[in-house]
């Protein structure tokens, strides 16, 4: 590098800066050629995303954050699956029967200590079958770009619709690709080598020099061009480069420390209090905005577990660029009557991903997973049990929530990250939940419906709930129900009796304020049993969940 060959010569910060920075940024060349124009493409996304979409329903996006070389490359995110990635159609570019160079620069930033990323093809073979052939493999570490190179490959003489895509062998990390290269056969095209990420090395050249003091004085309270470096420039890793990472920098440079400062917990963002309206009205979404697929959508996955009959489904909704290095709140909202799973996501009268992509685009909510089980095996009554048991360990154990562990402790410990509501039936189901497991659920959203397991007076119903609140132990502050419904819907007449019971109660302190008490009813005028009619209440309510006891 430039700066080895200018050891001993003096030269000025913002000199040193400069032309490490310009090292840094480089174009790698490849060994064969010497321009783009022996390349058959090179996709380097400084000026959109080259034609790569993403497989498996995940998100790609250029972003400036983490480039290889020039200013930006292609983020991979909302990953389910280890085949989810990057993909790029071959069919305008490359020939059957013809052999080619391939390359395609790798990074991830957060997730476990190595990934083994896989460069792949797929394609239908001369029955039409979709077959699949790997291109080559390479173990990547965290904060480091690795190269995918083949270049020899022969794509089959009976291929048809050649994709090319990025894929891991475990795990579903978000992860960059940039440098993405076809070239003619035989073409060595230069990337990066595997290197270990070492804090203080900013210019990722292996050693902790004075160009590395120098690049984090140069964007000392100013933003680093890029997060590799400032990671790396983030000695005591507190999320900021600090006068106390430059002091560092001056006494291992002169001998003085040979060890690395104690790590800084970065400091937690202020929280600011959320702006409740006390006595919420109903106020219905724009359906024409709400209801319209996004341009940046979160994704829908079906999972299957062991029910208690056997065989159960369930859908989980991951919100935009769902990280699994994150911890997110998590909804669980049930169907009614003569329905299924399917159907919050899959008919034309809730389409709730809709919703809840303009909800988080919007700023209505945070990022939230959401999921749709069904109670059919159980009745919505006994749900309780088999969401207790099976549903929330088998979705929590697999997506990133505040659950550090699926067992009883790790489920209490995270009772104020979790919602569950549902409508109608799914309402019902809610009552029941609230009985039963207050001790791991903190927010309630029934809608439509009242509480089943005691079918006598309104007020029997009420303190069967009050029951329940006593037996947990739970300050007033640590559970919050919500409830909402038409004034013309069949549910009216019975929820209404409830509630009113349910405000007499000391357990319950009235005021859609959720700093402020426990329990609030919506109450929509006019508004019948559907739920082309009950979306429209989780639009309301949902935004005012998770804001109480998040630590």
């Amino acid at each position: 590098m430039y700066l080895k060959k200018c050891a001993g010569k003096k030269m000025t910060a913002a000199l040193i800066c400069t032309a490490t920075l310009a090292s840094l940024t480089a174009l790698p060349m490849q060994a064969a050629a010497a321009d783009d124009a022996a390349y058959i493409f090179r996709d380097s996304f400084d000026s959109g995303d080259c034609g790569w979409s993403g497989r498996g329903g995940c998100t790609v996006r250029t972003n400036g954050d983490m480039p290889y070389a020039d200013n930006a490359a292609l983020y991979v995110s909302g990953r389910s699956d280890t085949w989810h990635g990057p993909e790029k159609s071959l069919s305008s570019v490359c020939q059957a029967g013809q052999t080619y160079s391939f390359s395609v620069c790798v990074e991830y930033e957060t997730g476990p200590e190595s990934v083994t990323f896989q460069l792949s093809l797929t394609y239908k073979d001369a029955s039409g079958k979709e077959t699949y052939e790997h291109l080559a493999k390479a173990d990547a570490s965290s904060g480091s770009y690795i190269q995918l190179a083949n270049a020899e490959y022969t794509i089959p003489s009976d291929a048809t619709d050649p994709v090319l895509y990025v894929e891991t062998i475990s795990g579903s990390t978000a992860f960059y690709i940039d440098e993405a290269i076809c070239a003619p056969a035989g073409t060595v095209i230069e990337g990066p080598k595997a290197v270990s990420f070492t804090l203080g090395d900013v210019d990722y050249d292996g050693a902790v020099t004075a160009a590395d003091l120098s690049l984090a004085k140069c964007y000392f309270g100013k933003d680093f061009p890029n997060k590799k470096m400032l990671k790396a420039a983030d000695v005591n890793q507190n999320g900021s480069v600090t006068e106390d990472d430059i002091r560092w920098y001056v006494q291992y440079l002169t001998g003085q420390t040979a060890e690395y400062p104690e790590k800084v917990a970065p400091p937690e963002p202020p929280v600011q209090p959320f702006d409740y309206d006390p006595n919420l009205q109903y106020h219905p979404f724009d359906t024409r905005t709400y209801l319209s697929q996004s341009g940046h959508p979160g994704k829908v996955i079906k999972e299957s577990y062991e029910g208690p009959k056997g065989q159960n489904n369930l859908y989980v909704y991951l919100p935009p660029d769902y990280d699994e290095s994150k911890k997110y709140n998590i909804f669980y909202l049930l169907h009614g009557g003569s329905e299924n799973e399917n159907t919050l996501f899959h008919q034309n009268d809730t389409m709730m991903q809709n919703i809840f992509d303009h909800m988080i685009e919007n700023g209505d909510m945070e990022p939230m997973i959401v999921v749709t089980p069904t109670w059919n095996q159980t009745g919505a009554e006994g749900f309780w049990q088999e969401y207790r048991e099976r549903v929330v360990p088998f979705v929590e154990g697999k997506y990133s929530t505040y659950a550090e562990t699926t067992d009883q402790a790790g489920l209490q410990a995270s009772r104020m990250h979790r919602a569950y509501g549902g409508f109608s039936m799914g309402a019902v189901s809610t009552w029941a939940v609230i009985t039963h497991c207050l001790d791991i659920t903190g927010y309630f959203m029934p809608l439509s419906g009242d509480e089943w397991e005691n079918t006598n007076s309104a007020y029997d119903k009420a303190k069967k709930v009050a029951d329940a609140v006593d037996k947990s132990g739970l300050q007033k502050d640590e559970y919050y129900i919500f409830c909402a419904t038409g004034s013309d819907d069949i549910a009216y007449p019975n929820l209404n009796p409830q509630v009113q019971e349910m405000k007499k109660m000391s357990q319950f302190v009235y005021t859609s304020d959720l700093s402020q008490g426990n329990f609030y009813f919506l109450v929509a005028q006019g508004k019948q049993h559907a739920w082309s009619e009950v979306r429209h209440y989780v639009y309301d309510i949902l935004p005012y969940f998770f804001h109480e006891k998040q630590n």
